[in-house]
């Protein structure tokens, strides 16, 4: 039986996948095999990672290896080895999304952070070069939006130095890339800020076990959220892979 494609995923929180006692916290990743699928999908432990939190979706196409991790940067990701795990497990003719911002622009962290130039480095010479060695097919994506809406009720594009690099590097080294920053601050201006609180981590006292005392969270997705965003991956994801 011949080998199917695999699709994966390195990112942050906002991609991860989450055990149950999470909830509702829940990564885009954890959700974009819903968008491939109609009904049946194998879930497992991904089978070449040490990391606990590494999951694979096995669908009907292809596979879906979600290896995000909660607090993780460009440096962190590939400090701690994860990325190591990825290249050596990816085979030609794979894909790679990568998306990095909200951790590598947190001055306060010494182990996650990057200035945007060192960020573009980081991106161009230890994540993209070694996936082109390996003939696999990086795609890069730009951080969601925070819930931070300006005076005239807009929200704004999180992180606009580390997304423009990004943009700048995709079309440097020809590449794809999903802008999924500025796809979530438009639907977020869209929708308005009260309602965005039905897609972030905005929680009521008593809500959840895992929040019982209420949570204002305005950078994390609840399952809603995280379904939403996901679709707008997978929306350009299919054109890409068509």
């Amino acid at each position: 039986m011949d080998r199917k494609t695999r699709i994966y995923l390195v990112g942050d929180s906002t991609v991860q996948t989450y055990k149950l006692e999470a909830a509702p916290q829940c990564g885009w990743g954890a959700m974009l095999y819903r968008y491939f699928c109609d009904n049946y999908v194998s879930v497992y432990h991904s089978k070449g990672s040490k990391f606990e939190n590494a999951v694979t979706y096995d669908v009907e196409d292809f596979v879906i290896d979600n290896r995000a991790m909660a607090g993780r940067s460009l440096k962190s990701f590939y400090d701690e080895g994860r990325f190591d795990e990825v290249i050596k497990d990816i085979c030609q003719g794979d894909y790679c999304l990568i998306q990095s911002a909200h951790n590598d622009a947190y001055k306060e962290k010494e182990e996650r952070f990057l200035t945007p130039d060192e960020y573009e480095e980081k991106l161009i010479n230890d994540y993209i070069a070694p996936l082109l060695a390996k003939k696999a097919v990086p795609v890069l994506v730009t951080a969601i939006a925070m819930k931070d809406f300006d005076e005239d009720g807009n929200c704004r594009i999180s992180f606009p130095k580390y997304r423009e690099k990004m943009l700048e590097v995709a079309t440097k080294k020809n590449l794809f890339c999903i802008d999924l920053g500025k796809m979530t601050a438009e639907y977020n201006s869209r929708i308005g800020e009260e309602a965005c609180k039905g897609i972030y981590m905005n929680l009521d006292k008593c809500m959840f076990e895992s929040a019982i005392e209420g949570k204002e969270d305005n950078a994390h997705l609840k399952f809603e959220g995280a379904f939403i965003y996901a679709g707008f991956v997978a929306k350009e994801l299919k054109k890409i892979l068509s």
